[in-house]
Parts: C-alpha cells; sequence; structure tokens
C-alpha cells in the first residue's frame, strides 16, 4: 500500500475514532508529518470556578521542569509569540506581554498535551486548573516543526484565530515539548 493510501487510510480512521468517541478532531493534511490542531481552542469565562476555590496545580513545578526542548524549539516558541502579536497588531490589537506565570504554565501543559492531546488534562481536570488564576484561553498543535507553521494552522481555525485576537487577553506564553518520537507539541496559553 502506498505511502499516501495508508495516511489517508489513517486520517479517516482517527476521524471515525473521534466521531465516535464524541469529538472531532481536525488534521491540516496539507502539512508534513503528524501535524494537527484541535477543532477547538478552549476559553473560559473571567470567572473564579463556580466552587469558590482557585486552582494551581502543586506539581506545576517539577511538571514544567519535565519540558524537552532544545534551541531550535525555544527559538521557535519566541518566535511564535512575535508573529501573534504581528498578527494582532496587522489587526489593530495591542500586543500581548509575555507572561512567566503562563510560561510554566504553558510548558505543563505541552507535557499534558504529548500525553494527552486534548483540552483536558490527562488526570481528567479542565486544562486550566495548571494555574486558574492566569490561565483563560488555550491554543494546541502537534507536529508543526516552525513558528510559521504553527501560527498558520491557528489562524486558519475559527476557534484559536478568536484566541489570538482576543482583544481582552494582554499576555500569555507559548511552550514546545519534544516528545520521545521528536513530534513538538505546542501550547499557548493566555491571559489578562
Amino acid at each position: 500500500m502506498s505511502k499516501a493510501k495508508i495516511t489517508k487510510l489513517s486520517i479517516c480512521l482517527a476521524l471515525v475514532l473521534a466521531l465516535v468517541g464524541g469529538g472531532i478532531v481536525y488534521y491540516n493534511v496539507a502539512m508534513k508529518g503528524d501535524a494537527a490542531v484541535t477543532n477547538e481552542a478552549a476559553a473560559r469565562d473571567e470567572s473564579v470556578p463556580d466552587d469558590g476555590v482557585v486552582y494551581i496545580e502543586p506539581e506545576m513545578v517539577s511538571l514544567a521542569g519535565a519540558l524537552s526542548g532544545n534551541a531550535d524549539s525555544q527559538a521557535a516558541a519566541k518566535a511564535a509569540f512575535d508573529l501573534v502579536n504581528a498578527k494582532r497588531q496587522e489587526a489593530g490589537l495591542g500586543a500581548l506581554t509575555w507572561n512567566s506565570g503562563l510560561e510554566q504554565a504553558s510548558a505543563v501543559r505541552a507535557v499534558e498535551a504529548s500525553q494527552s492531546f486534548s483540552h483536558t488534562r490527562p488526570d481528567g481536570t479542565d486544562w486550566w486548573t495548571v494555574n486558574s488564576n492566569l490561565m483563560y484561553g488555550e491554543n494546541l498543535a502537534k507536529g508543526y516543526a516552525t513558528a510559521d507553521e504553527a501560527v498558520t494552522a491557528w489562524m486558519n481555525s475559527p476557534t484559536h484565530k478568536a484566541n489570538i485576537m482576543d482583544t481582552e487577553f494582554t499576555s500569555g506564553a507559548i511552550a514546545i515539548h519534544i516528545g520521545s518520537n521528536g513530534q513538538w507539541f505546542w501550547a499557548q496559553e493566555f491571559g489578562f
């Protein structure tokens, strides 16, 4: 069977499995490799959770320390952040400021995305429970090897673009975790 047929079969199988499971996964088949963004970006309202509890993941520092990257992935994360700000400024919006707390949260989420590519954390909790004081929007991507590819994918997805262009977001950060197979997992976090 040809590589193209295997790729198409894999994509069809993934879509069938995703639909059966209740979710839909968007695959950008024009990109090389296994590049994908989830079909929906994550966003939440400004309020503290209904139960009044402010969540801060107690093991955030150690999980953020599990981030596996290199000079190329670190440079790509910063380049993607700059590209996002360029897109915002082209639209007449203010630039996001880099937030070190969101940087740590995005490191956690990039590692978690390599374990479970979802806006639900591997332990089943909501994505924003890494730090509920800071996290109000999230974009994930996997497989993209450059800032241009990742930002283009996010901008081509209405829900991811909505996070990038949200006028209320004033800060953010991006982290990339390199999985054991060399695949890049991107996490972009937004805050006020």
